[in-house]
């Protein structure tokens, strides 16, 4: 079976999306489509169905994407082996919190890039929960989380560094009742909620850019990690609460898989 084909299926169960699949591989639309409909003429089973919102996994696909992986590590070590420690190539898939994919990760990746082209990085946003899952069944390599202390029965957890928090708003604002937070699931947001002496109005999103720019507005307090808000501190147009305890970074792996050359490779670059 041409390889191929399970790479793409793994990125297409990913994404959901022929376009954005035919874009991270570098193909044309059409030869996804092509490769997917060769994958399950070769396996004898739909896996896919295709719907308005996106491709969406059968149940044979998700059983086709757990063994694909397996294949395509396997094939990993071969090549690792045939070549030696000097080839250090092939995809490393990890997840991160939303500001460290932001504002940590680029540079990190950029500089593994640099050294070893034949790495590709695929980096998603994710929280704690999220990520510890997706390591544990396989979907992820690797994932960097941000908590006060972290235990991961089965799971080897490394702290990498720390990451400073503020509680900020705009200069003059007193709506210490009104808190913009990133939604649950975020380590640092979650755990001031828990500290606080009331139940104020809180309103939660996805983005810190969305966070940011209400704080920016004037139009409540926000949780946010130092690195997101150090522009805005600089320039005035936030200013700095009080500091609230740190958190600290910690990457984590599964000792029960052998780490291909280039999970080797990133993740002795995030240490």
């Amino acid at each position: 079976m041409d390889t191929r084909l399970l790479r793409t299926l793994l990125v297409l169960a990913r994404t959901g999306s022929f376009t954005a699949t035919a874009a991270e591989l570098h193909l044309v639309q059409s030869t996804v489509t092509s490769q997917v409909k060769a994958l399950e003429r070769h396996l004898g089973a739909r896996l896919f169905d295709r719907l308005p919102s996106g491709a969406r996994l059968t149940e044979a696909g998700r059983q086709a994407v757990e063994h694909a992986r397996e294949v395509l590590t396997a094939e990993q070590r071969l090549r690792d082996a045939v070549r030696g420690s000097t080839a250090v190539e092939g995809d490393v898939r990890m997840a991160a919190p939303e500001s460290v994919c932001a504002y940590r990760l680029p540079q990190r990746v950029a500089d593994v890039a640099m050294r070893w082209p034949g790495i590709s990085v695929h980096l998603s946003p994710a929280g704690t929960r999220q990520a510890l899952a997706g390591v544990r069944n396989g979907t992820l390599d690797l994932a960097l989380v941000l908590e006060d202390s972290l235990v991961a029965p089965g799971l080897k957890v490394t702290a990498v560094g720390v990451e400073p928090i503020e509680l900020v708003s705009a200069p003059g604002v007193v709506l210490d009742e009104r808190y913009f937070l990133l939604e649950e699931g975020c380590s640092y947001s979650d755990r001031f909620v828990r500290e606080l002496p009331a139940t104020p109005s809180i309103t939660r999103f996805g983005s810190i850019e969305a966070v940011r720019s209400c704080v920016v507005a004037g139009l409540g307090w926000a949780v946010l990690p130092r690195v997101a808000v150090a522009e805005h501190l600089d320039a005035g147009t936030l200013h700095r609460v009080r500091d609230l305890p740190d958190s600290t970074l910690y990457l984590v792996t599964d000792p029960r898989r052998t780490p291909s050359a280039a999970v080797r490779a990133v993740a002795a670059a995030l240490n």
